[in-house]
């Protein structure tokens, strides 16, 4: 059986649980090398999970291992030159959330990968839940032309972004992947705050259900008692005339988090709480509202680095195309260039 060979870069928390450990578990990927700047956890992965080359020359890790991919689930600071350098490597690239900090990183790389005939796609496990499937599926047969999307999602993120990691994940047994303290609270190495770790989430999920190029932004953030955004309202202006809306809050109690989304259009509309695994529609031919309830996901986790391997192989489709990975960077990139100026912000 053909494999594919991969790398992972950046084996913290969701770097390990995300990444490596799904991709040992797949039958078609084979995970080549790893790569930590830390070489206490680098030897510690490795020897937990049996993966023969580790490195904490990342450099060196391409340079003299044979692969075909790369997931760059390093610090989002290190996004942009590791991706790209795995790109002039004629290597495939899946890049853990947020994509790039910036939208002029994002295009660039995208016409890299276009050139070198290599692809290059972000992390988005909820686009892979059933009700996301179904409810894009929904849209296009029964909306019409789309008028309004209200998106928003919230959870308890607040504790990384103060550093406190107990806060965040309780008592951990030891050799637990634990992140970095600063990998989320620190402004120079994360780009920014909610924006970046949860509502990348819901523009993703966003950009995918409507298929719309966005065109402006504006918005606020407030901190609070950090040093990153914890709080994000967002406006969208989108080609073909839809409008929409995207809020996140990451200092929601815990167990009070939520991930829905309202889609309006000329026909009507459509609410999906995806996590929920519940679509409620309702159109002009409809006496009352219809609802879906759809089968849970186990795996949707698992099936991120799954579909990058099978891209690779030729075997499936990318489900998260590289063009939205580029707009969603161009709006939360505009977000904060928003604030920053208090104006409106072409994306």
């Amino acid at each position: 059986m053909k494999k594919a060979r991969i790398a992972v870069s950046g084996v913290g928390w969701w770097g390990t649980v995300g990444h490596l450990e799904p991709l040992l578990k797949d039958e078609k990927a084979e995970v080549a090398a790893i790569w930590s700047r830390t070489e206490a956890k680098v030897k510690q992965r490795a020897e937990k999970y049996g993966v023969k080359r580790a490195f904490t020359n990342y450099e060196e890790m391409i340079d003299s291992t044979e692969l075909d991919g790369v997931v760059v689930s390093s610090t989002p600071n290190m996004h942009y030159s590791q991706a790209k350098y795995a790109l002039e490597h004629d290597l495939n690239v899946l890049v853990e959330k947020p994509f790039m900090l910036h939208a002029e990183q994002a295009i660039e790389l995208g016409e890299l990968a276009q050139a070198r005939g290599k692809f290059i796609t972000v992390c988005h496990p909820l686009i892979f839940l059933p009700a996301m499937t179904r409810a894009r599926q929904l849209i296009r047969e029964e909306l019409g032309k789309l008028f309004l999307v209200q998106a928003h999602f919230s959870q308890r993120v607040i504790d990384l972004f103060r550093s406190d990691l107990k806060g965040m994940f309780g008592e951990t047994k030891e050799g637990f992947p634990l992140p970095s303290a600063s990998s989320y609270a620190d402004p120079e190495v994360s780009g920014g705050g909610e924006a970046h770790a949860q509502a990348s989430h819901v523009v993703g999920s966003m950009l995918w259900l409507t298929e719309s190029q966005p065109l402006e932004v504006f918005a606020f953030m407030d901190k609070q008692d950090v040093a990153v955004d914890v709080v994000d309202a967002v406006s969208i202006r989108f080609e073909n005339g839809l409008l929409g809306t995207m809020s996140a809050n990451g200092n929601t109690p815990a167990r009070c988090g939520m991930h829905q989304m309202l889609i309006q259009g000329e026909h009507g509309y459509i609410f999906v709480e995806d996590t929920q695994n519940k679509i409620t529609i309702r159109n002009e031919s409809d006496r009352e509202q219809r609802i879906y309830r759809v089968d849970p996901s186990r795996d949707h986790v698992e099936r991120v680095p799954g579909n990058f391997v099978r891209a690779i192989l030729g075997e499936e489709e990318l489900v998260v195309p590289q063009q939205l990975a580029i707009n969603e960077v161009r709006i939360l990139a505009g977000a904060y260039r928003s604030v920053e100026t208090g104006c409106k912000v072409a994306v």
